[in-house]
């Protein structure tokens, strides 16, 4: 029980509580003593003086000890919880009643005597009891003198009313044995009072250790069917639901992500073996045919063969590369030079590269370029290497009679630049991944023979690099795919309306309409 808070706080309490009634016993155990020692000495404080004067009191300067004898015994008809002693001036014992017992002492302090005889005194006064060794009680004295000379003390103690344990007198004095009762009622219903206040408090507590519990043993992937309050306007317990709940969804949705990425893992590493495994087995197959048979085939084929060899090694080298490129990108390692340049050329020049490619394929490809334009500022050699990636996706999937269009259109601050297709299109579900490394839709995997999944990947990280983001939109027989650069700042000025075509490209102006909306 006391392993939990509640039970913790229920202790605590307890012990306050013994504490508090411990000393509450004990101040009116002293008050008590204090007020019966007082009393007491006020109504025995005559009393001495009285035998001294009836019973002790001598006719000459000698001690009549047969006098004391005699008082001794009056005192103990009296009370019997009176000892008395006699004492000589200087406070040595020279009698003692015989219900004292042996003395202990031999003598006893003379300075409470004189306080006690000195007027307005303020009592109770404590004195040494010569029965005991170092206690001190309350007393009676009373000097017996002759001729104005003190030759002795009447010395009594008054024993029961100081120096009993705490047990007795709760025994025998009532007031103090109710004021227990009353004590010991109050604390088991503090106790009651309290363990019911603290389960209040502690049970919004215990809600939240079940939670966390629970949380605990989905391996933090989902929350119990219950969900916390989410108020943050109460007490420390209500922000520590919400920092908790807050906490849960955070580390939720990293387990998601986790589970997300292991999958991409898995997908990566089947998607690599599959790239690598596929030309390395045509390779392998080719080069051991001409080993083999080498002998027994013609020029021709052998030509052949080594030519599939060549094609085959050369796309290792390109998977090879582009793994290499993503994980300098990845790890950032690859550096920009920003630099103005026209990109209209640079547009012009990368589509010319690719003019025998799609003639080859019988797919138009065309620019669509402003008259005039400001110049950029970017990496020339990297905005070059996005341009080709864009230009031969399009080109792998776009089919005979199909078009390929690069258009730049101006803007105040940034030209957008433009690839679109008259391909396939991409499936909706499949356009939030097209840009993770290794990723094709498996409608297009077929037609894709060769395609590691890498261009737009290497893409998108380049223009990350650069501040810029690339989009795309898609349907069926039109994809285009989309990024910005901005102008140099020297050269901000006006733009034209009209744009320019190349390779039997049509004039077209650069409104708002024709613009593609940017997706990140």
């Amino acid at each position: 029980m006391f392993k939990t808070l509640y039970g913790k706080l229920i202790a605590v309490l307890i012990g306050l509580g013994v504490v508090m009634v411990v000393m509450f016993i004990m101040i009116i155990n002293y008050s008590d003593n204090m007020r019966r020692q007082k009393t007491n000495q006020v109504v025995y404080r005559t009393l001495a003086a009285q035998f001294v004067n009836e019973h002790v009191l001598p006719d000459d300067a000698r001690i009549d000890y047969g006098a004391v004898e005699s008082a001794f015994d009056r005192l103990r008809i009296i009370n019997p919880r009176i000892d008395a002693y006699l004492l000589d001036e200087h406070g040595r014992v020279l009698a003692y009643s015989r219900k004292s017992g042996i003395s202990k002492r031999d003598s006893v302090s003379l300075e409470p005597i004189r306080r006690f005889l000195a007027e307005d005194t303020q009592l109770p006064i404590l004195g040494d009891d010569p029965g005991e060794e170092s206690t001190q009680r309350v007393f009676s004295v009373a000097p017996i003198s002759h001729d104005g000379r003190i030759n002795g003390y009447l010395y009594l103690i008054l024993r029961g009313l100081s120096g009993d344990n705490i047990a007795e007198q709760i025994r025998n004095n009532y007031f103090l044995r109710e004021s227990v009762w009353l004590m010991g009622g109050g604390l088991v219903l503090a106790l009651l009072a309290g363990a019911l206040i603290i389960k209040l408090f502690t049970n919004r507590l215990r809600r939240l250790s079940l939670v966390v519990d629970r949380f605990l043993q989905t391996g933090f992937a989902e929350l119990p069917p219950h969900p916390l309050s989410r108020s943050v306007q109460g007490d420390d317990i209500d922000h520590l639901t919400e920092t908790f709940s807050q906490m849960a969804d955070r580390i939720m949705a990293q387990m998601r992500e986790l589970r997300h990425n292991d999958a991409l893992r898995r997908e990566l590493i089947a998607n690599i073996s599959h790239d690598l495994r596929t030309p390395l087995a045509a390779l392998q197959g080719y080069l051991e045919t001409l080993q083999v048979k080498g002998s027994t085939l013609s020029a021709e084929e052998k030509s052949n063969y080594l030519g599939i060899a060549l094609k085959q090694s050369q796309q290792l080298g390109r998977l090879t590369g582009k793994l290499f490129e993503l994980a300098k990108f990845d790890a950032g390692q690859v550096k920009i030079t920003i630099e103005p340049f026209v990109l209209e050329d640079l547009a012009q020049d990368v589509t010319q590269q690719f003019e025998l490619a799609a003639a080859a394929k019988q797919v138009s490809l065309e620019t669509v370029l402003p008259a005039e334009m400001p110049l950029v500022t970017a990496d020339i050699g990297m905005i070059d290497r996005v341009l080709k990636n864009l230009i031969e996706n399009s080109l792998r999937y776009t089919p005979s009679g199909g078009t390929i269009k690069v258009t730049l259109t101006p803007a105040a601050r940034h030209v957008t630049v433009q690839v679109s297709d008259t391909g396939c299109g991409i499936d909706t579900e499949d356009l939030p991944r097209i840009f993770d490394r290794f990723y094709r839709g498996e409608k297009n995997r077929g037609d894709a023979s060769g395609n590691a999944g890498l261009g737009l990947a290497i893409a998108k990280r380049i223009l990350e690099l650069h501040d810029s983001s690339i989009a795309v939109t898609s349907r069926p027989g039109m994809t285009t795919i989309s990024f910005t650069l901005a102008y140099a700042e020297a050269e901000n000025r006006p733009l034209p309306a009209e744009t320019r075509s190349s390779a039997g490209a049509t004039q077209v102006e650069a409104t708002p309409e024709n613009r593609p909306a940017v997706v990140t």
